[in-house]
């Protein structure tokens, strides 16, 4: 779940004539449930990729819901403005099965991950080891500029845990 939606902003890639560098991915609250050592560095001079872990402390089931909000600064420069393009808000385990169905194939080198239809998802470190950006996750369409996802896991309304996740995307002049 949290790492389908770190997996969508992550790294570096090239597609469509886009370019995307993966900027930070920060927990602000919630180690209760899922504890992130999350890190982006450089591989080499040219790619970024992801390294860490997501340790799940808690069983994760239906009654956690997973939401989103995305904001975009076309300079770069941090002022961000609310975007209307949201993944649809869902339970744990109705969101990690609906991602798993659709971008199954770029978790195949993080290590652990859960099984498709696994409900609860029992505890357990997740592995990213030198995971690079999945070019094809991004639409077309995403105008460049900072992107900034927050990710937010609530229960019974009430935030549990709280993730913001940033990604810059360029015009690529190569292509």
């Amino acid at each position: 779940m949290l790492m389908v939606w770190l997996f969508s902003a992550l790294a570096v890639g090239t597609l469509h004539g886009k370019h995307v560098d993966f900027e930070r991915v920060e927990q602000l609250s919630g180690t209760d449930f899922i504890v992130s050592t999350l890190r982006v560095r450089k591989y080499n001079r040219t790619t970024i990729v992801l390294n860490g872990t997501l340790q799940i402390m808690q069983p994760l089931n239906t009654s956690l819901i997973i939401s989103n909000d995305l904001f975009h600064s076309s300079l770069g420069n941090q002022q961000f403005n609310h975007y209307p393009m949201k993944l649809p808000t869902a339970n744990v385990c109705e969101f990690f099965e609906s991602f798993s169905k659709d971008y199954g194939e770029y978790l195949a080198n993080v290590i652990n991950v859960p099984d498709r239809d696994e409900c609860p998802i029992v505890p357990r470190s997740i592995y990213f080891v030198n995971e690079i950006f999945p070019a094809k996750v991004i639409p077309r369409f995403t105008a460049p500029g900072l992107w900034k996802m927050l990710l937010v896991i609530s229960l019974d309304n009430v935030r549990v845990a709280h993730f913001e996740i940033m990604a810059k995307v360029k015009n690529d002049l190569l292509e």
